[in-house]
């Protein structure tokens, strides 16, 4: 597999249901509802740029 096919596949099992479900009942895991107003904004950056192009080295 060529880095960027082991990188979508990474990101997809990731990002699926299943790994979810699990992940969310480790309860080291669990995502507080309530965070500081900075973090949560520094959260919201990086998912922002983890969603915006992707480049690759070769």
């Amino acid at each position: 597999m060529r880095e960027a096919e082991i990188s979508n596949l990474i990101t997809r099992e990731l990002g699926s249901d299943t790994n979810r479900r699990f992940l969310n009942r480790i309860p080291g895991l669990r995502t507080e509802q309530s965070l500081p107003d900075n973090l949560r904004s520094l959260l919201e950056r990086l998912e922002e740029t983890e969603r915006g192009p992707r480049t690759y080295r070769h």
